[in-house]
């Protein structure tokens, strides 16, 4: 469990590093720069602490109940209604966040239908053949883009 020093550090100076820290993600370039800066920032242990809590929000969104939450994420009740109070008294920032989330899965299915049926309508390929091995490649390509989306 992370723990938090027993140094009460001044509020405004704790404003003012918590600015520095969204001034910094934001000013980070790409996907690949935020992920190199927070594997350096956190634990191990904060990371999977806030990649749980954010899950738990999709999840919740999703209408799962807290038994499946806690048996799939092996999270606390404690920790699904902490998230879940959050998601609905908080400053609407985790919800607006989720709800991206969720927008992005759907428009990804969205495309992922389209591929599916661009694959099947497209004419039998011959066995063995390059053009066959593709095509089952991005079958099993798009297959495995299905199953990761909807463990979430």
């Amino acid at each position: 469990m992370t723990k938090v020093s027993k140094r009460v550090l001044d509020k405004k100076m704790e404003n003012y590093i918590f600015e520095l820290f969204i001034k910094t993600l934001v000013n980070l370039k790409d996907e690949h720069e935020v992920k190199n800066f927070l594997e350096d920032l956190l634990s191990p242990t904060e990371r999977i602490m806030l990649v749980k809590r954010l899950a738990i929000a999709i999840l919740l969104r999703k209408k799962h109940t807290y038994d499946e939450i806690d048996r799939s994420l092996k999270v606390s009740r404690q920790t699904i209604m902490n998230v879940s109070f959050w998601l609905k008294n908080g400053k609407s920032g985790y919800e607006k966040a989720v709800e991206k989330i969720l927008k992005n899965q759907k428009r990804g299915a969205s495309m992922d239908n389209l591929e599916e049926i661009v694959l099947q309508l497209s004419r039998p390929k011959n066995y063995g053949s390059v053009s066959f091995k593709k095509k089952q490649e991005k079958g099993k390509e798009l297959f495995r883009k299905k199953q990761k989306r909807n463990l979430l």
